[in-house]
């Protein structure tokens, strides 16, 4: 995975003219991970019964290019295993960090042979989304009729691998157990991700079948893609699902960076000083003294509530993350707006509100928000991680065309309901773009 070349010079500290931290009327409960260990949720494994039924299963999703993807060393996950025994790498680590890079220490260390086996057989599984946790929950029973790697003793060494797109880092990685010497294995085991309800629409599982080569490399046994906007978790029945053989894509691949869960809203001119301020934080006695002549305008208040599984920058120790906001397309110093920085942590919680004053509500349709998140560095430049871009999309500002003026899908509804219901909290929860491209303003 590239990394955005971009650097944020700044020291992260908060800004601290307009800053404000504070808790709007209507808040979110989120369910999330501990902010101070990111580490990969373990494997439960349980033993499942129940009625079987047969499907077969038309693909009809975007296909991913999945042989682009750095395979992780199996072979050497099940040798540390064997000296460590309380220290499981890959899908059951407690060590490996939720959001680490696919460039990791062990991303080139093994590769997968796909061809040399014809694929044959089927999988059988099924899924289940717990509202309470947040938790998508892969229940992988067993395959038939697998393809044997072993020709002389008709046999394979197999487990099933999953990744939940687009993301394709070590992060995403689950693995069952191996199954040696058969081509019926049963695993009976249930591999976990966390994510929200509202990210599964735009989420596809990825699974695949392998044999295990202690001396070589891994063979691939078959592989199937289920978009869980189509999925009926509900039936709660296994179904057996055709593995297929490797596809391609010519589309370009995407990178997930993790969410960003904001509220926003246009406070009008005379609401202004009507607007609540809970739990503000006091302002710096040089905002309490300038003059504020924009004070016939309205403000655009923006609660920066936190992020889910940004990328960690320190391996196990996560990242040092906070946040940073412009109202393009003011890009001028004073007018930059930061979160306070959240040490160690992959899923930073900030609740910290940005105010952008002087801003005419019919103005919102030239102008937008960014919010880029940065890891910060005290001995260097600071990190990109990822950001969004909220406005109209029009890619226009004044009658001209604009680069930073294209936001997308979520990004523009976001906006637009902001601009619709003036005075309300908009929540939202928005996909980091992995690069910010150009911004001529």
């Amino acid at each position: 995975m590239s990394t955005e070349h971009s650097q944020d010079t700044d020291s992260g500290i908060i800004s601290g003219h307009t800053s404000r931290t504070t808790t709007p009327e209507q808040r979110v409960q989120l369910n999330k991970s501990s902010t101070e260990s990111a580490s990969i949720p373990s494997i439960a494994v349980t033993s499942m019964g129940g009625q079987v039924s047969y499907v077969k299963y038309v693909l009809q999703s975007q296909h991913y290019q999945m042989s682009d993807l750095d395979e992780v060393d199996d072979d050497f996950e099940e040798l540390y295993s064997k000296r460590h025994p309380n220290q499981m790498l890959g899908s059951r680590s407690s060590l490996a960090d939720s959001r680490e890079s696919i460039y990791s220490v062990y991303s080139d260390a093994g590769e997968m042979n796909s061809g040399r086996v014809t694929v044959t057989g089927e999988i059988m599984f099924y899924m289940t989304y717990c509202n309470k946790t947040s938790t998508l929950e892969v229940h992988v029973k067993q395959c038939r009729d697998l393809a044997p790697v072993d020709i002389k003793h008709n046999r394979s060494d197999p487990y099933v691998k999953t990744y939940l797109l687009p993301d394709k880092s070590r992060s995403s990685k689950r693995k069952t157990r191996i199954k040696k010497h058969t081509l019926n294995p049963v695993f009976d085991e249930i591999l976990k991700y966390p994510v929200s309800s509202a990210d599964l629409a735009s989420r596809s599982l990825w699974l695949s079948v392998c044999h295990n080569d202690r001396l070589g490399r891994n063979d691939f046994l078959g592989e199937v893609t289920v978009p869980l906007d189509y999925y009926r978790f509900d039936e709660n029945t296994p179904q057996w699902f055709p593995l297929q053989e490797r596809t391609t894509s010519q589309e370009p691949i995407m990178f997930y960076k993790g969410d960003l869960l904001i509220a926003l809203k246009y406070v009008p001119a005379d609401m202004v000083e009507a607007a609540p301020r809970k739990k503000s934080k006091p302002l710096s006695k040089r905002v309490k003294e300038r003059e504020k002549p924009e004070s016939v305008l309205g403000e655009l208040h923006v609660l920066v509530r936190e992020a889910e599984n940004l990328t960690a920058m320190r391996g196990s120790a996560g990242s040092n993350p906070f946040c940073k906001g412009y109202l393009l397309p003011d890009t001028s110093r004073s007018s930059k707006q930061k979160t306070p920085v959240i040490r160690k942590t992959t899923n930073p919680e900030w609740q910290h509100m940005l105010v952008f004053g002087g801003v005419d509500q019919a103005e919102l349709h030239e102008r937008g928000l960014e919010l880029t998140v940065w890891d910060h560095d005290k001995l260097s430049s600071n990190d990109f991680l990822g950001g969004v871009r909220l406005n109209l999309g029009h890619g226009l500002h004044q009658g001209k065309p604009v680069d930073w003026m294209d936001a997308r899908g979520e990004e523009i509804e976001a906006w637009q309901s902001m601009i619709d219901q003036p005075n309300e909290w908009i929540d939202v929860q928005l996909p980091l773009r992995a690069s910010m491209g150009k911004r001529n303003v």
